[in-house]
């Protein structure tokens, strides 16, 4: 907040100049450091390109910024702990936050670009550029523009500016002498996929856990670790280091989660090329390729986008500070080959807005609604441009300092011009509910598919029959297959299908369709588990705990069983996925929620005494379940035909 209200100060200080260039903007800005800034240009005068460059750094240092503290320094350890040991993220970040309770650190001080940056440090980075610019053969096919946007920047984030060119330079530039004399070397895109290969070797560690506020800075292109935020910097500061012009392209928050995304790009002449990620299969993929859930993408900026700040010509403090100073570029056509506009007509809306009101297309974050795009609402409509589709959207206004619904949530289908609105009827309907997240993005429930459940009189299942294949993604804690064969068996087991570690939770085997209770017999399987860890042995597929799992050390051939002492004949089965406590927890507290113009309305709290809750709710109305004694995933779904969908 200290930040957006010092840098909202300054811009309006220079608002009613502008007839002033953006150079001499900035540097009105700069105050004190004005001197270290003119030293930089009078440096290059005499070299128009360098000239340039450095002009397009100062004009834009107004809306860069970093923080320095005690605290900023201590969050650095998370990275470096990440990437020099095994322990789990959460792991090392309790660890931290026990050490915090016993140092001393100085305040967070808010630090701006334009009043800090010093000549000496300025010109290094310039020259080092454009080193890498020159010198590399793939130098020739960038052009200045993409140049000065996509390696001459000094930083990626809001990181305490330090020198971090040269040491990259020489620690990665090696991995591209195998490309350097080769014909094929011109193209950037080429040498960006030999360094990535090279870098993949690396074993980067990723960590969904958040832990830090700002930015990791340059140390993380030697470490390598962290979410996809500082995987995105680290690959980044690589590319740049070496002369590849490449950035990070963002969903500002995903259409199929509650969390923003990153990853990396590498531009051609179009600037609209390729994007790349530590985390993702393969090498360099064309933009259209990109498979994920959109709504919006945008590409982050050194620059301001000084056309979207004239579009909605607005006092900055007028403005959700998403868009106040927007240092991106909506990249959203580059990535679907299917985006639209998307027009609300006034009739839609829960008032009318002030003409030209800038009005805020959102997705869903939880139980919040996060701006994605800005417009204006004009001839008794918004319009967007660009909108990629098949994902919940909402508008809001920025009233007094916080988001105003003017809206019920809309489904945008992809390439069509048909919204669907999800407002709820007066009519209400009785609804199952099984989970609480969306199980297209867990990491285990696909697992079992492919799956088979056998039975044998040998104790090595030579030889064996094959009971039930699992074919469809389990949608329940607890899953139940009737046996239809009276025939004896002493051994059962479940083999885990190729390729997922014999993931399962539990397993149950029963002699009548009507028992509650599975039968008992000395539990078998295939040793050892993942990094060896104790807790997901064979034995937890059938220690009566839903909550533990089975997580074989090998991706195949592993299995987990019984051995019942004597042939018998079964007639069910129940098992449970390997699961993040996403589904109904008998025993556990929810809570059920709908929308009701803009207001989360409690359905009621209950607590669960089976695999699924049961409640009474508006129907066609957006739903939304919390879990208030374990877990973490929720998100926004309805109920259609008897099933939960989530959006």
């Amino acid at each position: 907040m200290k930040k957006v209200l010092i840098i909202t100060v300054l811009s309006i200080i220079v608002w009613s100049c502008s007839q002033k260039t953006n150079l001499e903007l900035a540097l009105m800005q700069a105050g004190n450091n004005r001197i270290e800034l003119e030293k930089v240009l009078n440096y290059y005068a005499n070299d128009s390109l360098k000239y340039k460059a450095a002009s397009f750094l100062i004009e834009n240092m107004p809306y860069h910024f970093y923080y320095i503290g005690g605290e900023v320094e201590y969050e650095k350890k998370y990275f470096k702990i990440l990437h020099e040991t095994a322990l789990s993220p959460p792991i090392i970040a309790d660890s931290l936050n026990r050490g915090k309770t016993n140092l001393h650190f100085s305040r967070e001080e808010l630090k701006l670009d334009i009043q800090e940056i010093s000549s000496t440090y300025l010109i290094q980075n310039i020259d080092w550029a454009f080193k890498v610019w020159h010198e590399q053969p793939w130098g020739t096919r960038i052009s200045f523009e993409n140049f000065c946007e996509y390696i001459l920047p000094y930083r990626i984030g809001d990181e305490c500016p330090i020198a971090w060119r040269e040491h990259i330079y020489n620690k990665y530039n090696p991995l591209l002498d195998s490309i350097r004399s080769k014909p094929e070397s011109i193209y950037p895109w080429i040498a960006a996929e030999v360094l990535l290969d090279s870098l993949k070797k690396r074993s980067p560690r990723f960590a969904y856990y958040s832990y830090t506020r700002h930015s990791a800075g340059p140390e993380i292109a030697d470490w390598l670790s962290g979410s996809c935020l500082e995987l995105s910097d680290a690959l980044t500061y690589i590319y740049r280091a070496l002369g590849i012009p490449s950035g990070c392209d963002e969903m500002l928050m995903r259409g199929d989660n509650n969390y923003p995304h990153y990853w990396n790009f590498v531009s051609d002449n179009n600037c609209d090329a390729f994007f790349c990620s530590f985390l993702y299969p393969g090498l360099l993929t064309q933009t259209h390729a990109y498979p994920s859930s959109r709504g919006k993408v945008f590409r982050k900026m050194f620059s301001l986008n000084r056309e979207m700040v004239r579009k909605t010509d607005q006092m900055p403090n007028k403005i959700h500070p998403q868009f106040r100073y927007p240092l991106m570029m909506d990249v959203t056509d580059i990535y679907s080959d299917s985006e639209q506009p998307v027009t609300i007509p006034e009739s839609y809306l829960y008032e009318k807005p002030k003409r030209d009101e800038i009005i805020y297309l959102c997705l869903s974050s939880r139980m919040q609604w996060v701006p994605v795009d800005i417009s204006k609402f004009k001839n008794k409509q918004v319009c967007f441009e660009n909108v990629d589709g098949n994902v919940v959207f909402r508008l809001a206004a920025y009233r007094e300092g916080q988001l105003t619904l003017l809206s019920d949530p809309f489904i945008v289908y992809k390439g069509s011009e048909i919204f669907r609105y999800l407002k709820g009827d007066k009519e209400r309907e009785q609804v199952t509910i099984l989970h609480k997240f969306n199980l297209s993005i867990e990491p285990f429930i696909d697992r079992m598919l492919g799956g088979v459940f056998e039975g044998s009189n040998d104790i090595d299942f030579r030889k064996r029959d094959t009971l039930f294949v699992i074919q469809d993604k389990p949608t329940r804690l607890q899953n139940v297959v009737y046996i239809h064969t009276s025939k004896k068996y002493r051994y059962f087991r479940y083999f885990g299908a190729q390729g997922s570690f014999c993931n399962v939770s539990e397993i149950g085997f029963y002699g009548e369709a009507e028992d509650t209770v599975p039968l008992k017999g000395r539990v078998i399987g295939t040793p050892g588990s993942f990094m060896d860890d104790k807790a997901h042995y064979y034995m937890s597929a059938l220690d009566g705990d839903p909550y533990t799992s089975f997580d074989y050390k090998y991706p195949d051939g592993g299995w987990a069983g019984v051995d019942l002492g004597i042939p018998i004949s079964i007639k069910k089965i129940v098992f449970t996925p390997r699961n993040r406590v996403n589904f109904i927890r008998k025993g556990d507290k929810y809570e059920l929620f709908y929308d009701k113009k803009g207001v989360w309305t409690s359905a009621g709290i209950k607590i669960a005494d089976s695999d699924s809750l049961v409640y009474n709710v508006p129907k066609g109305a957006l739903l939304y379940l919390r879990n208030y004694s374990d877990g973490v995933d929720e998100r926004i779904f309805e109920y259609a035909d008897g099933i939960q969908i989530f959006w």
